[in-house]
């Protein structure tokens, strides 16, 4: 049932109704006809309203459709809740919403004593009607906010009591807010001997992809390389000339437990890689990224292949987004082992982790394959 139904006060009507009746006989018994006549006026519209509050919200559906929106912190944003009543109309209710504080009202409206925010909106819809609620919102906090709870309260018209309709299933929309970004000087070193896409003109790798133009052909050029089109234009053989390139692929590896709890300074680290992965987005640089946090699957923590642009982008701030100091996590050096297994080491290696003495064993064997860097704090960059 999508609707659980809360009467308060009906029963109080009913008695009501059931005192009026004793007072119709009364006055019936007494000729007092205009007496009677005013009972069973007032019986009639209570009556009335016992009817209405039977059906009403049978017919009312939520169109409850999955969507996910994805905002910066200080975005904006909103939740759009939207019914369609096929029913009884429903006059002068009230609609109330808790959801997480990741986000808040624009306006600043609602209650937040806790990690919930409840907001108040009016809500009235009339026969065969579709409404569509739109609650601006704003990134709070690095987060994802989804609506917990939704109810609608229906006033009596006549008397004391309400209805109270509780949404019984999930609210599927949720507000993904991602963390902080800080902008900041990114050095990175593509390296020249392994192949890669980063054009680099000293490196000893060619893209046969990436033609740049021709030049006169030379008795060391290989015969696959003359450019036939070129040469039959200008009468002697041309060579293709291919940009060089270079390896520049980055792994962050990022430690957020500590001992059996998530560091204290879990958001400032988060903003920190965040802001490592902005600028390997705007640089177009590749990179991988690992969590020590627990993750169901072949990779028993969270990991994210290495990739570029925007869709990479995505997926890296929303797996720093849903980050909780309330997930359980593996030891670091554990995660550190599976990947000196399980990964092929890029040319630069980010560790972000305060906890050395765990993996110094791993420190020597590291370097030799990557150029590692050690990230102890979000101020002072430790190289290994």
């Amino acid at each position: 049932m999508e609707w659980v139904r809360h009467d308060f006060g009906m029963k109080n009507t009913k008695w009501a109704l059931a005192f009026l009746l004793v007072l119709f006989f009364s006055f019936v018994a007494l000729l007092q006809y205009a007496a009677a006549a005013l009972i069973v006026f007032i019986g009639v519209i209570i009556l009335l309203q016992l009817l209405y509050f039977e059906k009403i919200g049978d017919k009312l559906q939520f169109k409850n459709i999955r969507n996910r929106k994805r905002i910066l912190n200080g975005g904006d944003s909103e939740w759009e809740l939207t019914f369609e009543n096929k029913g009884l109309p429903i006059w002068g209710a009230n609609l109330k919403i808790w959801f997480i504080d990741a986000v808040l009202p624009v306006d600043g409206e609602g209650g937040n004593f806790t990690e919930l925010v409840e907001i108040d909106i009016p809500f009235t819809v009339g026969h065969k009607e579709t409404i569509a609620l739109k609650i601006p919102l704003t990134g709070n906090r690095r987060g994802l906010s989804r609506i917990k709870k939704m109810e609608l309260t229906v006033p009596h018209p006549f008397g004391q009591g309400k209805l109270l309709l509780e949404y019984g299933a999930m609210v599927l929309q949720e507000q993904l807010v991602y963390p902080k970004l800080h902008k900041g000087q990114f050095r990175y070193a593509p390296s020249k001997q392994k192949p890669g896409q980063f054009n680099l003109k000293d490196s000893l790798f060619e893209d046969p992809f990436q033609p740049v133009g021709t030049r006169d052909y030379v008795s060391t050029d290989q015969f696959n390389q003359i450019h036939w089109k070129a040469s039959a234009r200008l009468g002697t053989y041309q060579t293709k000339v291919f940009n060089h390139v270079a390896n520049e692929a980055m792994l962050f590896v990022f430690n957020v437990a500590d001992r059996f709890a998530a560091i204290a300074n879990l958001e400032e680290r988060i903003e920190e890689l965040a802001s490592y992965i902005e600028n390997c987005y705007s640089e177009g640089v590749p990179y991988a990224l690992a969590i020590n946090v627990r993750s169901a699957g072949k990779t028993p923590y969270l990991y994210l292949p290495s990739g570029e642009g925007s869709r990479q982008r995505q997926n890296a701030l929303e797996l720093l987004s849903i980050i909780s100091k309330n997930n359980s996590t593996m030891p670091f050096n554990s995660m550190i082992a599976h990947l000196d297994l399980h990964v092929e080491l890029p040319y630069t290696t980010y560790l972000l982790t305060d906890d050395i003495e765990s993996i110094r064993t791993f420190i020597p064997k590291w370097s030799n394959k990557t150029e590692l860097k050690v990230m102890r704090n979000a101020e002072r960059r430790v190289p290994a």
